[in-house]
């Protein structure tokens, strides 16, 4: 009888000094052998926890993946989720951030960022989801900030704005900064 390991991987992302960055333990990506009797959500959300030091109760994430893998004797199952966590928050681990380029990571663990990546450029396409990696009041400018960290290029000023005010997502506070 062919014996099963279940991981929960995560990849977590943060815009830091208008800079996309992940989270990396020792130059992987963190990860644990999932044993509990709880939902895969709760202990992917504890994970995170324990890695990050920061509750996940309102960061957003979600299940990117699962993939199966057999070595040696056994099946390996990683199930992927990513989540993305606004700079304020960050309180420790700082020197565990790194660029998405030149970061020097097996490949497995960069393909999974990459995909990731992908699939969260893809939903900011359709979602309000950069909220995400803002505190709850900020500027059109680090709004705009969070977009081309994401994307990895400059956007038009005009241009985004007159997109973003058409999609009437965003709420005047009446504060400035």
């Amino acid at each position: 009888m062919q014996k099963s390991q279940v991981n929960i991987k995560i990849v977590v992302f943060s815009v830091i000094g208008d800079k996309l960055k992940v989270f990396l333990e020792d130059n992987k990506l963190p990860n644990e052998i999932f044993n509990e009797h709880i939902t895969l959500d709760k202990f992917a959300s504890i994970v995170f926890k324990k890695k990050i030091n920061i509750s996940a109760s309102d960061i957003y994430f979600e299940q990117l993946y699962t993939i199966s893998q057999k070595k040696e004797q056994m099946e390996e199952i990683d199930i992927i989720y990513y989540f993305l966590i606004p700079e304020h928050k960050i309180y420790s681990n700082r020197k565990n951030w790194s660029e998405l380029d030149g970061i020097k990571i097996d490949k497995y663990d960069k393909d999974v960022i990459l995909y990731a990546l992908q699939r969260l450029r893809w939903k900011i396409e359709y979602t309000n989801v950069v909220y995400s990696l803002l505190p709850s009041e900020f500027t059109f400018s680090e709004f705009q900030s969070v977009y081309e960290a994401i994307l990895r290029r400059t956007l038009d000023k005009r241009n985004f704005r007159k997109k973003i005010l058409s999609l009437n997502i965003l709420k005047n506070t009446g504060h400035l900064k």
